[in-house]
């Protein structure tokens, strides 16, 4: 009986399943054939335009030169000024602009002066006293030839002499000293600058190899940055570069790489770019945080695409999608150059008045039926 039941059971699921089958049959035969929907796309038109190859890197806004002004002779400062264009003097001061070779500072001339007169009597006592000894020389020689003088006293008058011509040069040496610390006392600029530090104020007393001011050059500045390994030989000598600073946000300093130092650092592997600026409206101050930008490769006409607009490119080849008479969608393979921030520049496989899908292309396939429902342009 149960036997039965089982048979009868399992004929019950054959026949339901051969009744469902030919319904789907009949069904699917007599349904209206649907056609594919177009893919709606927005698409843009490519165009030209500039591209660069950057580096970007941080440094710190140095002076061109720094020179810290000491002085070489010891005494009270008597003036700490310059002079005016009217003939005035103007004190010495921070921010103050100075022109190599211009007095800045005269420490008291009166022990200076005095130590001159002195040694210009010394001289003029040294050369009498060569004279004198000029003279006996030659009456002991005359003297000598006619037997009158010994060979003692000869050598004794040509020895006289000598020492005589040795202290007269002694006596210049110390002159030309003395004058040299009269020169000193008068200290000039050194360069073409600004003070940016006063470190001794007038009328102090002021030892040898004591500092006065500091002048920097920061009518051109530097940046020194670090540049990685990797990009040491895409730099050159000349290459354009571009500095911004947090106080003039929305400007943009152009500059030049002034020299690549010939060896890299033995503890980071980077080598060392110097860039200068000019600086004629002294914006810049030494100090200032830069940010970098070194142009190592620029295009003024590349073909230019988005970046977000290229697929593939991991596994398989790099590729767009191109439509073709406004209908069809066809996958093209392309080649990439330079890449500059979110844009790509395509050198091979795209040409300027082509339209490529930059929205919805993620439902497409090489030849997918499409209607265009936006265009713009590369803007």
């Amino acid at each position: 009986m149960k036997t039965d039941k089982r048979v009868i059971y399992w004929l019950g699921i054959t026949i339901l399943f051969f009744i469902t089958f030919w319904f789907g049959f009949i069904r699917e035969r007599h349904m209206p054939i649907v056609q594919e929907r177009a893919v709606p796309v927005e698409v843009e038109t490519v165009k030209t335009g500039p591209i660069e190859e950057r580096i970007e890197l941080t440094g710190w806004i140095k002076a061109k030169e720094i020179v810290e002004v000491r002085s070489k002779v010891p005494g009270r400062i008597q003036s700490l000024a310059v002079a005016g264009d009217k003939g005035d003097m103007i004190p010495v001061e921070e921010g103050l602009t100075v022109r190599m070779g211009q007095h800045i500072c005269i420490i008291d001339h009166d022990v200076y002066l005095a130590e001159v007169a002195a040694a210009k009597a010394n001289v003029a006592l040294r050369e009498v006293e060569l004279a004198d000894a000029e003279r006996e020389k030659k009456r002991m020689l005359a003297l000598y030839q006619g037997g009158s003088a010994t060979e003692q006293s000869k050598d004794k008058a040509m020895t006289a002499v000598e020492l005589a011509v040795s202290n007269l040069k002694l006596a210049k040496a110390n002159l030309e000293l003395a004058e040299i610390s009269l020169r000193e006392s008068s200290i000039v600029s050194p360069i073409d600058g600004i003070v940016t530090a006063k470190h001794i104020d007038q009328g102090n007393l002021i030892k040898a190899g004591d500092a006065i001011v500091t002048i920097s050059d920061i009518k051109t500045v530097k940046v020194i940055v670090a540049v990685a390994e990797k990009y040491g030989k895409d730099l050159f000598v000349g290459m354009p570069a571009r500095i911004r600073v947090d106080t003039y946000e929305d400007k943009e300093f152009d500059a030049k790489a002034y020299s690549i130092y010939p060896a890299l650092d033995e503890q980071t592997h980077t080598m060392q770019i110097e860039i200068r600026i000019d600086n004629n409206q002294l914006l810049l101050k030494p100090g200032m945080f830069g940010r970098v930008v070194l142009v190592t490769n620029r295009k003024d006409n590349a073909v230019i695409i988005g970046r977000d607009l290229v697929l593939g490119g991991k596994i398989d080849k790099p590729y767009v999608y191109v439509v073709e008479n406004g209908k069809t969608a066809h996958k093209r393979i392309v080649e990439i150059g330079i890449t500059q921030g979110d844009k790509y520049e395509i050198t091979n496989g795209l040409k300027v008045g082509e339209t490529i899908v930059v929205n919805g292309m993620s439902f497409l396939q090489d030849g997918t039926g499409v209607e265009v429902v936006k265009l713009e342009e590369i803007k």
